[in-house]
């Protein structure tokens, strides 16, 4: 019985139903901090795909355990072990399915062996205390219903967590459920004495009333001094200084959990045997992580080199930095090269949506352009400032915030009579770790846009990632057309894109939108800022081309991206097992298990 004894009354009612409440939030913000831990690993997608039918089984086990005659003592103590060992569990569960390169199993084991066992110990206690509720008897579709119930809350409550969770730990979470589980089955657990004899010849001793006292000091003394071998190998976050790996040359400068979740600093330092010189190891690089996902990088140490011998870029430490090791960002500066507009040669503010390392932003900078930056996460511009040599923006050029709420309130001021000045080029960057915020690929979002920041006479510049010949690539193609009128795309992949890629690679693909049919200028070397990169990138911009033609198809409205009709994100969702195991091909596995 759980507990030794309910009082009676309505007083025992609203206790059973605040312990009901109790544990079905305490289910959700399980369900919030593993899902957290879990996206590290296998980013979103993959997590999420079978999440809701790992939550579904784990309440049916409870419904069919609870059945069964397994009592909430049982799941009390069963649960608290669980949870004890579950910050361990989750990482190196996750870590060892992650190995095997199966998007899709790795994450199912993974909910099968850790949330499922711990969710249904929870659950089976909630079901059980709402059997006993004097609503009506027993019965085996009262504890479907309490099922039920168990799973549509824990489902529904657990987002509201993830904005207070930021400086919590999956350790402190599971460590305190565990502590919490273990000390009420001390509390509530009954001796069960055998049967007394016919003929009792002395009354049996009576339990020392020390002894739960007793147990609980002990428990919660052992919990203490476990806590260290029982937490997880997950760096604290915020990180509070640079962690070096002891058996790998990777160092992880900054770590910390932010609004679109972790954001990583790391840096792959050159194995102890290099001596220099070109090799095809990937090291000497440092990258700006967002969970499972890339958003940039630099080539540092021996692999920084400049046109001319110029002086590198530095980060706010004065670390030498080097080229980018995506082209994609520098593929965007060829707005720049755009030769048949009234601003052509007279660019002078650049808005960028979507920061990422700052690559972008800092080239238009070192151009001469007034930059202003619209970035939801405060800890991307961070790290792009401490480590990749973003300059500091001054507060009217820097807004953290969503870029649909910056781009409405532009068009709301308008409309009040008090316009803001407009933006000869408009960057719009926001692919991260497999999908895209779809929200902002709206023709709702283009017409706020082109209203109220670009410049009639200005440039759009859109990076997408996916396959050429794809849904979602047609989808944003035809949008863009739609809102501005003339748009063309090119690519940044490393060598010419062959036919029978055009429905499997996964590249960025840089959209360039005007009022007018888009004409660019021959590269410079004073386009270049002392990059090879650069000079790669810009000088063989012809070649890069894809015919629009082919991206966008026939025109179609259910092609047409709208607020009403956005089927993008499914489908950028459905490309996120391709992203990840494209990721795991990008860096090896223990850059991705290490944070």
């Amino acid at each position: 019985m759980f507990p030794l004894s309910w009082p009676v009354g309505p007083l025992g009612f609203a206790c059973r139903l605040g312990s009901i409440w109790t544990l079905l939030v305490t289910l959700s913000l399980v369900l919030s901090i593993y899902e957290r831990a879990l996206i590290p690993v296998y980013g979103s997608g993959p997590t999420t795909y079978t999440l809701t039918p790992a939550v579904f089984l784990a309440t049916l086990v409870a419904a069919i355990l609870q059945l069964g005659g397994a009592s909430s003592a049982q799941a009390l103590l069963t649960g608290g072990f669980l949870f004890a060992v579950a910050p361990l569990s989750t990482y190196w569960v996750s870590v060892w399915t992650s190995r095997w390169s199966w998007p899709i199993l790795g994450p199912i084991v993974t909910h099968l062996l850790v949330l499922v066992p711990i969710l249904s110990a929870l659950a089976m206690i909630v079901v059980d205390l709402m059997v006993g509720l004097p609503l009506q008897t027993p019965s085996v579709g009262y504890r479907a219903l309490g099922a039920v119930g168990c799973f549509m809350s824990t489902i529904g409550l657990s987002p509201l967590w993830v904005p207070y969770l930021k400086n919590v730990s999956e350790t402190q979470v599971f460590l305190g459920v565990a502590a919490a589980m273990l000390n009420s089955w001390v509390v509530t657990f009954q001796v069960r004495r055998p049967p007394a004899p016919r003929k009792k010849k002395a009354s049996a001793p009576p339990t020392s009333p020390f002894l739960r006292p007793a147990l609980l000091v002990g428990l919660n003394a052992v919990l203490w001094q476990a806590r260290g071998l029982l937490a997880s190998p997950v760096l604290p976050h915020p990180l509070p200084k640079p962690y070096l790996h002891p058996s790998f040359p990777l160092l992880i400068h900054s770590s910390v959990q932010s609004i679109t979740g972790l954001i990583v600093v790391g840096e792959a330092l050159p194995p102890p045997s290099y001596k220099g010189g070109p090799d095809a190891e990937m090291h000497s690089l440092r990258y700006l992580r967002a969970s499972h996902s890339l958003l940039g990088g630099t080539w540092m140490g021996h692999k920084v080199a400049t046109l001319d011998d110029a002086p590198p870029m530095m980060d706010s430490f004065g670390t030498a930095l080097g080229d980018s090791i995506y082209g994609t960002f520098v593929l965007q500066e060829a707005a720049r090269l755009v030769n048949n507009t009234a601003r052509a040669g007279k660019w002078e503010r650049a808005l960028i949506i979507g920061l990422g390392a700052g690559i972008s932003a800092t080239g238009f900078s070192r151009h001469g352009i007034e930059t202003t930056i619209v970035e939801i996460d405060p800890a991307v511009y961070d790290a792009a400032r401490l480590y990749f040599g973003l300059p500091e923006h001054a507060p009217e050029n820097l807004f953290l915030e969503d870029a649909r709420t910056w781009a409405a309130r532009r068009r709301a001021n308008i409309g009040v009579g008090n316009p803001e000045a407009l933006f000869d080029v408009v960057v719009h960057d926001c692919f991260s770790g497999g999908g895209v915020p779809e929200h902002i690929f709206t023709v709702e979002f283009w017409n706020d846009l082109r209203t109220a920041a670009l410049h009639p006479e200005g440039v759009l510049v859109v990076n997408f990632a996916g396959t050429i010949l794809s849904d979602s690539s047609r989808m944003i193609s035809q949008t863009l057309k739609k809102s501005f009128g003339h748009c063309r795309a090119f690519h940044d992949s490393q060598g010419q894109l062959k036919e029978e890629e055009y429905e499997t690679e996964l590249i960025n693909l840089v959209f360039f939108c005007g009022s007018r049919e888009l004409t660019f200028r021959d590269a410079r070397k004073s386009d270049y800022l002392d990059s090879y990169l650069r000079e790669h990138v810009l000088s063989s911009l012809p070649s890069r081309e894809v015919p629009l033609e082919l991206l966008t198809g026939e025109l179609e409205h259910r092609f047409i991206l709208t607020d009403a009709h956005n089927p993008l994100g499914k489908l950028q969702d459905a490309l996120g097992h391709h992203h990840w195991t494209l990721m795991r091909q990008v860096l090896p596995d223990i850059f991705w298990e290490t944070y």
